[in-house]
């Protein structure tokens, strides 16, 4: 295993099976999003952000889309938790995209909580260089408006620093998920 740091390495693809799924997994900051996100406006396509499934509403882009896979699973699990096997999820979404006759592109790093066998279709693993993902990563989260307003409630001065300061740390996680992502790689090549 060689954690690429620099330099970005090609995407890593696999076809799991034959269903009509894409699943894209990948660091924070590593393209997942922008490359699931072409096939937005194609109604052949049911593009769904697992991470919207749970965190704040995508404010960038507009995907009518997760909004009735989230009442669809309401309906069937009562609500949808955070701390549950995302496998039951996993299913659930693709027999939604199914009943619609659509490709299912599905993103996010919930597919790593689930174990890769179960996973259908194919699998697409973003491999972007890792310091390119933690200056991404860091910059989106400072910027996002609504944290920001967070932070400042608690600093009243300091707030930006502070901000920078916390996601800095939280991202470094990222280096350790690099070693983890390379691993699995490495266990289904």
């Amino acid at each position: 295993m060689k954690l690429y740091k620099y330099k970005d390495q090609d995407d890593y693809i696999k076809e799991l099976s034959n269903d009509n799924v894409i699943n894209i997994i990948g660091l924070k900051g590593s393209g997942k999003s922008t490359n699931s996100y072409k096939f937005l406006n194609d109604n052949k396509y049911l593009v769904i952000n697992t991470d919207r499934l749970y965190d704040l509403p995508c404010e960038d882009i507009n995907n009518n889309d997760i909004d009735k896979v989230k009442e669809f699973l309401i309906n069937k699990y009562g609500e949808i938790k955070n701390n549950i096997d995302f496998k039951d999820y996993y299913n659930s979404i693709i027999e939604f995209s199914s009943l619609r006759n659509r490709i299912l592109v599905i993103e996010g790093n919930s597919l790593l909580d689930m174990d890769i066998s179960n996973l259908k279709g194919t699998l697409i693993v973003k491999r972007t260089a890792v310091k390119k993902c933690y200056k991404r990563a860091v910059k989106r989260d400072y910027n996002n408006k609504y944290f920001m307003e967070e932070e400042k409630k608690k600093h009243k001065y300091l707030y930006r620093l502070t901000r920078y300061i916390n996601i800095s740390k939280r991202r470094k996680k990222i280096f350790k998920e690099a070693k983890d992502l390379e691993e699995l790689l490495d266990k289904i090549k």
